[in-house]
């Protein structure tokens, strides 16, 4: 057994760590976008307000080297409009509270050759940490070490646990060709993502482009235009705006950063952001043109030429995430492959257990 001993990071240790957080991430399991310090970061420099207290929690071994990372914070809530309690959350996602950008695929950053002990000193400390009413792990990995382990052990003894929701977050492998993957698809899915290309380069100069990121603001402005187009209101605005746009510069100095557009006649009609990291591609937020052509998905057909351009280059793997179309469950379509995400909720205070089991029994 590996000697842990955990600290609580301030901010300034925050504000410092992203050498040693990031070779830690590289010696872990953890998802590279959404555990990167870059994303934690700038998620709590956007959307921490002053009720919100951080609870970084960093694990060492003996020889003073950094082998985990529980990024939480402490902050009042209110459930069922009358239950007021102390939660204790993952940085990155805000559970039935305000907007902010949603996280994906957390866990306890650990290093794989102490994940175990690791995790057990994490919880060891949460267990004895005296202002937490209940514990949310939202969007947790179900296959992480974190949950298995937490669910397998029972590492929060006399906690009412409650799996609140459980989602797929899906992606496509991108190793085996582009013309083998068109092969699983279904006829109609097929139709739209790559078939009715001819129709579309029938009518006019197509031309798609990736790699797109030497003005961000510029392309954040276009994708807000064409969502508005299509939902009626831009996508990221405010603080959600000012989030992005920080992240997507921190990125494109790593060059992880990854628009793609679209353009019929030298207008864009369709725009993706993306983010690539260790050959893996994750797809945030498409925009397009939804009234160009009634027998012409914008949308689809600019996710085939994107998997089909991952297919061709050194891409492993396309993250579709988490989350539904406006009509259609299409990612479902797009792929079989998903990864399960659950809202873990765990709660220790007496009275709102007793609270909760009650809700739970009468709303079976």
């Amino acid at each position: 057994m590996t000697n842990i001993i955990i600290h609580e990071w301030n901010e300034d240790q925050f504000r410092n760590s992203q050498q040693e957080w990031n070779k830690l991430l590289h010696h872990s399991t953890s998802d590279p976008l959404f555990m990167s310090w870059e994303w934690q970061h700038t998620w709590w420099q956007a959307f921490s307000e002053p009720n919100m207290q951080l609870k970084l929690l960093a694990a060492t071994n003996s020889a003073g080297e950094l082998v985990g990372l529980a990024p939480l914070y402490l902050s009042k809530a209110r459930s069922k409009k009358i239950i007021i309690t102390r939660r204790l959350q993952f940085i990155g996602n805000c559970w039935r509270g305000k907007a902010t950008m949603r996280t994906e695929l957390l866990d306890f950053m650990t290093n794989t050759s102490c994940s175990k002990d690791v995790i057990n000193a994490f919880f060891q400390y949460i267990n004895k940490l005296c202002h937490w009413d209940e514990l949310i792990l939202s969007d947790l990995k179900k296959d992480s070490d974190t949950y298995k382990l937490l669910i397998k052990e029972t590492l929060l003894a006399k906690c009412h646990y409650r799996h609140t929701e459980e989602y797929a977050s899906f992606h496509i492998e991108t190793t085996e060709g582009f013309a083998d993957y068109l092969k699983q698809l279904g006829k109609n899915t097929r139709l739209r993502l790559f078939n009715r290309r001819k129709n579309l380069e029938k009518l006019g100069n197509v031309v798609f482009t990736v790699n797109q990121n030497d003005n961000i603001k510029r392309k954040f402005e276009l994708l807000n235009q064409l969502h508005a187009k299509r939902w009626g209101n831009p996508v990221f605005t405010g603080v959600r705006l000012q989030f992005n746009e920080t992240l997507a510069k921190l990125m494109a100095e790593k060059d992880a950063l990854s628009f793609s557009t679209i353009t019929f006649d030298d207008k864009p009609v369709s725009i993706q952001y993306n983010y690539v990291i260790n050959n893996h591609k994750y797809n945030i937020q498409a925009g397009f043109d939804e009234d160009f052509h009634k027998k012409i998905a914008l949308g689809y057909l600019h996710f085939g030429y994107e998997i089909e351009y991952a297919c061709d280059n050194t891409i492993t793997s396309y993250d579709l995430l988490a989350g539904e179309g406006k009509n259609t469950s299409y990612k479902a379509h797009l792929t079989k492959r998903s990864v399960r995400i659950i809202n873990l909720q765990i709660i220790r205070n007496p009275v709102v257990k007793v609270l909760y089991k009650l809700h739970d029994y009468f709303n079976r």
